[in-house]
């Protein structure tokens, strides 16, 4: 029993472990992502010298969501196969009776797909009306 005890202590350790990187990761991802979208408009000044360059900051974060996307996947798989395992635990011993529907996994997916879509959007508006307008 005690090994058993044992076990779980260590997979609730990995599932809080997994469940805060995966926030964690999101958090920091998106204020980059943020950040680095919002350098053409800080500064017009420098908007002005760079010109076309100024993009590299956008793209970058578009390029930043987008690698976040494929590493999420992966991230959430590994998350999924823990939960699961710590609610099958939970459930054998009497604890708490889950839902079968998980809904976390889709909607970090679908978060991150959007920060990507408004990053790539974000790029476009600083091409096509931004530049124009401090040039």
């Amino acid at each position: 029993m005690e090994q058993s005890e044992d076990a779980h202590a260590l997979l609730w350790d990995e599932y809080k472990y997994r469940h805060d990187h995966i926030w964690k990761k999101l958090f920091q991802i998106t204020i980059a992502v943020v950040l680095l979208g919002a350098v053409p408009y800080l500064k017009p000044d420098i908007t002005r010298v760079l010109q076309g360059w100024i993009l590299i900051a956008p793209l970058l974060g578009t390029v930043l969501s987008l690698i976040t996307l494929f590493l999420m996947h992966f991230e959430l798989g590994l998350f999924a196969r823990i939960a699961a395992a710590h609610r099958r635990h939970q459930e054998e011993t009497g604890l708490i009776r889950h839902s079968p529907h998980h809904y976390f996994r889709y909607l970090v997916m679908i978060y991150v797909a959007f920060l990507f879509l408004v990053s790539l959007a974000n790029v476009a508006v600083v091409r096509l009306l931004w530049l124009g307008q401090v040039a």
